[in-house]
């Protein structure tokens, strides 16, 4: 997701001191919380930069002092899909993104000494920058199978004795129920209470039987059943002849298979949401969780008449929704009247990074995910490895060749939902993941996969064990997924994890190259990250070097003919004597197949060497485009002789083909049993928004507040901060005490006596590193002006004008101020007749990305006008240029919303016609 243009950097977390500098916004920028974004005119924006890409608009505007709100118009609205649009780029590290109402504006805060060059800036949604022509998904090369033979990923894989795709003997029932709407922080409206319920008959459980919910993710919301071919219109709730979209009925095929094995389960909708979510920092994911515990909480006043255990609940999400069942996960205490068993995450988001410590997670990851591309979901595994000793939840990582991201969810998919409903992934049906090759999943043989996954992790989440080579990298399958190749590999579970760097060095390497990396993809010649060169590749492991998050180190191992080996050095012994070896192995799909043998050398120097299982054959992860992800390398020394498998101090790789690279993420003692999991939660850090009045004085503090829940053990999240003026500091790590409960942040700022900058906005992002989890991870801080603004007037240039002429609108000030100002207008509804397309100069439209529809009036096209008042100057206009045409008609009008702060201004002028 990397662009070719933007040369991107990474950077390391730095501990760095708590002093940090506000930017101030003008007038007329608003809070980046709302999703509106602050209005420029074309070319120059005081030292800032303004451009249009051909395929949309950028606008770079000054907010403050080395302070930039950039943000970029697309031609079309966003799609509504689970990922969302980010601005990266020039080295960067941008805010949080949100976008405008209009639904095709991105904009994000970013502090620089000069203003960013939109020609390094790049959009990226879902793989492909949406500012560049072309699909870049489309140029991802083909994997070039190496030294090992054709065949499935899956040959030689065993049958596992039991299936849990296969139904049960139970019948089922369905019903629904509807409650009082909820009102959310961040949402105008109301969010939907409505759950579709799928459980066994009356009478047909002996005993109380686990609850399990479904949410789905973010989708269209609206459809016209009388047009199949298109969603909706913007509205929402949606209006007549519109009907909502029912996303939550695309699980029943699960839940039925559920039901029959003797679960309760219900599938939740949150159309609501995805109608809102655009605006708030966190994609929605706090609310989700929230709607997903106020639907726990009416099952407490019912789950005695459906003999729902609501000891044992699992949680699964898709999309979106995966992200909001992990948030919902994390924020459950111990002390609520239900109990989270465990999670499954389809194909999921995770903007925040965050991870449920204590939560048995097992994670589906489609190769061929055209919306959550990156298959940032194998995040909820990674990022759990780290955070606590105390953890031994199972979190599983399960990948499925040939899927996409909609076909989990029925109506997401063409021919069966009753909605419009597309396949995610497109481009050359005959290439990568493209629907005529064989690797691809049909949408029936993607729900077989999707339903025995589920069914499988809920069973061994609530007590069957011997579902577990499933979801452990085990070489097994079952019959009900039929020829489909499914890979997997975990942590946690009670294995004795030894990462790269932190729990190893490197051993004497013989002929191979080694060395531990940092887990990154770059495009920068950067010898320090894994991933240096690699282009269009998918990475999960690795973050991409415009994110800030905290990132991993890898063993690194290439090789040029059989027989040369490496590996590394154990800081404390590995007891082998009744676990198996485990190394989460990725393999460069540039170079290709790789066959390794693992040689064991004990504390004494004692060493033995064993082939690992299938051979030590591991693929290079060739169908449905270039990704690199890790495998399972299992090595079972149980009666191996001649070392002392209890005192395992090295652990080397030797190769068997004549070239190959690889990374291994960790290795570990795995046992054959899940470990219990403790009845314990992980403390979680929240930060929130202050806003003070700017106050005289010279130097002022703001202070960022965060409050701290559970902490039992020292804590550390990775701070990243956004919009600060000439502070030094933009990202640190925040050490917390035992027993902590709550601190501030303090950010300095000078204070004046002029009407300036008008509000000073610094946003806060936070990762765990250890010991803690994030909830609310975004802050914001804002200092607000408290200066005198000179009057405004704003007023017609002429109220009425001829067909030709411009309509101008003057902004006046009564005396001038010292910064610059940027105002934003749009059409509205005024008098009628009003100005349609087709009466304004076809080019004006097509600079602002309007070619379709002409003939609807002017407001309902969205156009975007925006003026510029500089330091010390009073007046400014915002403009409609209007064409004379040959057309017979009357008076016309056009009415103008103008935003100049927080205030709206509303002004109509009237167009006569030119004979």
């Amino acid at each position: 997701m990397t662009s070719s243009r933007a040369r991107l950097a990474g950077i390391a977390a730095a501990v760095l001191p708590l002093a940090l500098l506000t930017q101030v916004a003008p007038a007329s920028a608003a809070d980046p919380t709302t999703g509106t974004t602050t209005g420029t005119t074309t070319g120059t924006v005081g030292t800032a930069r303004a451009g249009d890409s051909g395929l949309g608009r950028w606008r770079v505007t000054k907010v403050g002092v080395e302070s930039w709100r950039v943000s970029w118009t697309s031609p079309r609205r966003f799609p509504i899909a689970s990922d969302r649009p980010t601005i990266v780029g020039d080295g960067l590290g941008f805010g949080a993104p949100t976008v405008r109402r209009d639904g095709r504006t991105v904009s994000a805060l970013v502090r620089s000494a000069t203003a960013p060059s939109v020609s390094g800036l790049d959009v990226l949604l879902s793989g492909d920058r949406l500012d560049a022509v072309g699909d870049d998904n489309l140029a991802v090369p083909e994997s070039r199978r190496g030294g090992g033979a054709p065949g499935s990923l899956t040959e030689g894989f065993a049958e596992l004795g039991v299936d849990p795709g296969v139904p049960g003997d139970l019948a089922v029932r369905t019903s629904d129920y509807e409650l009082d709407p909820v009102k959310l922080p961040g949402m105008r409206e109301p969010i939907e209470m409505i759950g579709h319920v799928v459980e066994p008959v009356a009478g047909a459980l002996t005993g109380p039987a686990p609850l399990v919910l479904f949410q789905h993710g973010r989708h269209g919301v609206c459809y016209d059943p009388t047009d199949p071919e298109s969603y909706g219109g913007d509205d929402w709730p949606c209006k007549a002849p519109f009907a909502e979209i029912p996303s939550h009925l695309g699980y029943d095929y699960v839940q039925r298979l559920l039901a029959s094995q003797g679960f309760v389960t219900v599938s939740i909708r949150v159309n609501g949401i995805n109608a809102q979510d655009y605006r708030l920092a966190d994609g929605g994911a706090d609310a989700r969780a929230q709607i997903i515990q106020r639907h726990l909480d009416y099952w407490t006043t019912i789950a005695a008449s459906h003999q729902a255990d609501l000891d044992e609940v699992v949680l699964v999400g898709h999309s979106r929704g995966g992200e909001g069942v992990d948030r919902a996960s994390i924020q459950i205490p111990l002390s609520a009247p239900y109990h989270v068993a465990g999670q499954v995450l389809i194909a999921p988001t995770d903007f925040g990074t965050q991870t449920a410590p204590y939560v048995p997670t097992v994670t589906l990851l489609p190769y061929c995910d055209g919306d959550v591309s990156d298959l940032q979901g194998q995040r909820f595994t990674d990022y759990s490895r780290d955070l606590t000793t105390g953890d031994t939840s199972l979190k599983s990582s399960v990948l499925v060749m040939g899927a996409n991201h909609n076909y989990f969810n029925t109506e997401w998919t063409p021919g069966v939902a009753v909605a419009p409903a597309n396949d995610d992934w497109y481009g050359d049906p005959d290439k990568a993941c493209g629907i005529d090759t064989p690797e691809r999943l049909t949408d029936g043989e993607q729900r077989d996969v999707g339903a025995t996954y589920i069914a499988g992790a809920v069973r061994l989440f609530t007590g069957e064990d011997d579902l577990l080579p499933l979801f452990d990298g085990s070489r097994v399958t079952v019959p009900s997924i039929g020829d489909a190749e499914v890979l997997s590999h975990a942590i946690g579970g009670g294995r004795d994890v030894r990462a790269p760097g932190l729990d190893s060095g490197l051993s004497l390497a013989s002929g191979a190259l080694t060395r531990f990396c940092n887990g990154v993809s770059t495009f920068e010649d950067s010898y320090a990250a894994c991933g240096r060169g690699i282009t269009r590749q998918v990475t999960p492991h690795w973050t991409s070097s415009y994110e800030r998050t905290p990132t991993h180190r890898f063993f690194e191992m290439s090789w040029d003919a059989a027989g040369q080996s490496g590996g590394q050095l154990l800081t404390r012994p590995l007891d082998l004597s009744a676990d198996r070896l485990e190394l989460r192995t990725l393999v460069d799909s540039r170079v290709g197949d790789v066959r390794l043998d693992v040689r064991l050398t004990d504390a004494d120097g004692a060493a033995i060497t064993l082939t690992p299982e299938g051979g030590g054959l591991l693929h290079a992860l060739p169908k449905g485009g270039a990704k690199i992800w890790g495998q399972t390398l299992i090595v079972d020394a149980t009666g191996a002789t001649g070392v002392d498998l209890t005192r395992i101090a090295r652990v080397d790789l030797i190769s068997r083909n004549d070239v190959g690279r690889i990374w291994v993420a960790d290795l570990s003692a795995a046992p054959a049993t899940l470990a219990p999991v403790p009845d314990e939660r992980l403390g979680t850090i929240s930060f929130g928004s202050v806003r003070q009045l700017e106050g005289s004085g010279g130097l002022q503090t703001i202070r960022m507040p965060f409050t701290v829940s559970g902490l039992t053990e020292t804590g550390r999240v990775v701070v990243l901060t956004t919009g600060q003026g000439r502070g030094t500091t933009e990202r640190f790590v925040l050490d917390l005490a035992p027993g902590q409960t709550s601190g501030s942040i303090p950010i300095t700022y000078e204070a004046d006596d002029r009407d300036d900058y008008r509000v000073a906005i610094t946003q806060l992002s936070a990762w765990p590193l250890e010991g803690l989890m994030t909830d609310s991870y975004v802050g914001t801080a804002k200092v607000v002006d408290d200066d005198p603004r000179p009057d405004i007037t704003i007023k017609a240039v002429r109220k009425t004008i001829t067909e030709g002429q411009t309509a101008r609108w003057r902004i006046r000030f009564a005396g001038g101020v010292d910064y610059d100002q940027y105002f934003s207008a749009t059409p509205v509804k005024g008098p009628r007749p009003e100005l349609t397309g087709r009466d304004v100069p076809a080019a004006w439209l097509e600079q602002q990305g309007i070619t379709k529809k002409l003939s609807r009036p002017l407001r309902l096209l969205h156009p975007y006008l925006s003026a510029q008042l500089r330091a010390g100057q009073k007046v400014a206009f915002m403009e409609i240029p209007t064409a004379d045409d040959d057309r017979t008609e009357g008076r016309e009008a056009v009415t103008v919303r103008i935003q100049v702060g927080s205030r709206t201004y509303r002004r109509t002028i009237y167009v006569m016609p030119s004979d």
